[in-house]
């Protein structure tokens, strides 16, 4: 049986239909990587018989102050993503974790509706922060968003969007503290006519690398892709509440959870060069991954999930390609 998720052509997204809206809760399943391909109209994508990595991956949206109620938070994978949305405009104005705080002063455009296939933005974007509360950070950097495929979307679960259309957010940023880096992170987002949030998304990271740069056979070093993946938004998992509905509890205290079973966790060698050792100990049986982030809270390294039993554990995470540094844990 095919479940199709739409039955009219994708004309457009609209601030309607696809603004983000406070009291929304998603689940994502990260899935293997999947190459988004060419651009283009008329395509097929099947991304049917991915390899799941992580089935419950929450996503939370609500406004953190009553008092600015154009301000909304997006918090994921601990990290609490700001924005201010009004009028026709989504920017994206800062973020903080449990190490980062960081504000853009010149806010990053991500969307303006309505949006359809071919529209393009552009936005400069500039932000300025601290690491652990006494490292200054500033980023600065370019996005560029087009709308550029439209086609047959094959889903898991023999689900089948017939009009879908893509939305490539283009983010490239030189951040500078006490190590400087300069990045791109590529998002490939898939919408379908009826559904608010992405039902598919591919994600890459790429280490941008000046080629007065050498390594350690004095070869020039090139731009190295540091992390990928992809995520599947099953349609039945996004729920939406009035916006008058109180803040979802788990959206305040997500972060208890892995303090509540990990404990007597040691990082080996840190500084890290090549690999990072992690030793840690459960209280009780559950599923465990690790991710690795930088400063700005954009993923870098991660494990496969692995439901493991009470005890001591060690996991081994490759870490060659990324600028060697003090890495810091953080529960979630």
């Amino acid at each position: 049986m095919v479940l199709s998720l739409q039955a009219q052509n994708l004309h457009k997204l609209s601030t309607e239909r696809n603004a983000y809206r406070a009291a929304d809760q998603l689940v994502k399943q990260q899935v293997e990587y999947k190459d988004p391909g060419s651009s283009g109209k008329n395509l097929t994508w099947d991304f049917r018989f991915l390899q799941p990595i992580n089935e419950e991956y929450a996503l939370n949206y609500f406004i953190p102050d009553s008092t600015n109620m154009i301000r909304l938070c997006g918090q994921e994978h601990n990290t609490r993503y700001y924005f201010r949305q009004q009028k026709d405009s989504l920017q994206a104005v800062g973020y903080e974790n449990s190490t980062t705080y960081m504000e853009y002063p010149t806010p990053e455009l991500r969307m303006h509706f309505p949006f359809a296939y071919g529209d393009t933005l552009f936005s400069y974007f500039v932000g300025k922060g601290q690491y652990c509360h006494r490292l200054e950070l500033a980023v600065k950097g370019y996005t560029r968003v087009e709308a550029d495929a439209e086609g047959e979307l094959l889903l898991p679960k023999s689900e089948t969007v017939k009009k879908a259309m893509r939305v490539r957010t283009l983010c490239h940023y030189t951040e500078t503290g006490k190590d400087s880096v300069e990045m791109t992170l590529d998002t490939y987002s898939w919408y379908a006519a009826g559904i608010r949030y992405p039902v598919f998304e591919s994600i890459k990271t790429t280490l941008s690398r000046k080629g007065d740069k050498k390594d350690e056979k004095g070869e020039s070093m090139k731009d190295t892709t540091v992390f990928k993946t992809s995520f599947y938004y099953p349609p039945e998992k996004q729920t939406s509440q009035v916006e008058t509905a109180p803040i979802p509890e788990e959206a305040k205290t997500a972060d208890l959870g892995a303090a509540a079973v990990f404990t007597e966790a040691q990082l080996m060698p840190n500084p890290v060069i090549d690999n990072l050792y992690i030793k840690y100990k459960l209280v009780r049986s559950a599923k465990v991954w690790f991710t690795v982030h930088n400063n700005i809270g954009i993923p870098q390294r991660n494990t496969s999930p692995q439901q493991l039993g009470e005890g001591e554990h060690s996991t081994t995470v490759p870490m060659s390609g990324l600028i060697p540094g003090v890495y810091i844990r953080s529960e979630e």
